[in-house]
């Protein structure tokens, strides 16, 4: 496959900077951002996101959109992924909420958006917070070193999906 038939992916980053672990995923960014990429792959960071998650995604072959949660059966730096098929949108609770428009409403207010291309493939990476009250920059300890965990995965995520990827 050439670079040129390669599909489009998109990483996306979803987080407040200023609200401590809320800001996991623009760390995670920071690090990706880092490494090499080829021109099929954009990382982009979306701040708090609302519905310039859909806008972002549309016409992409592949997006990957990390973010925090804060979710009562998890321990802070665990991780969730899960995949969105269609519009019927997972039942998960506590994405985080410093944003005020969470993923899932994003994708469902997307989902009736004819205008909207989504991605035939997307795939949603939560890392568990500890500390979202408050204002700093600083990540826990806990949720920090998820950071190399997420990155591992991303990179798997996306040898997976070239290496099974066909055109149309």
């Amino acid at each position: 496959m050439t670079e040129k038939n390669l599909p489009k992916i998109h990483i996306i980053g979803i987080g407040n900077l200023t609200r401590l672990d809320d800001g996991i995923a623009i760390h995670i960014l920071e690090e990706l951002r880092k490494e090499t990429f080829p021109d099929n792959v954009k990382i982009s960071d979306l701040g708090t996101g609302g519905i310039d998650i859909a806008l972002a995604l549309d016409g992409w072959s592949f997006g990957i959109i990390i973010d925090a949660v804060k979710i009562e059966s998890l321990q802070p730096g665990e991780l969730i992924e899960f995949e969105i098929h269609n519009e019927v949108l997972p039942d998960v609770a506590g994405f985080s909420s410093s944003h005020g428009f969470d993923v899932l409403s994003a994708l469902k207010l997307a989902f009736t958006i004819s205008d909207i291309n989504l991605p035939k493939k997307l795939i949603i990476v939560g890392v568990q917070v500890e500390r979202i009250d408050g204002f700093g920059t600083d990540i826990s300890a806990k949720v920090k070193e998820a950071i190399p965990t997420v990155i591992a995965i991303i990179h798997d995520m996306i040898d997976d999906y070239i290496l099974n990827y066909t055109e149309g």
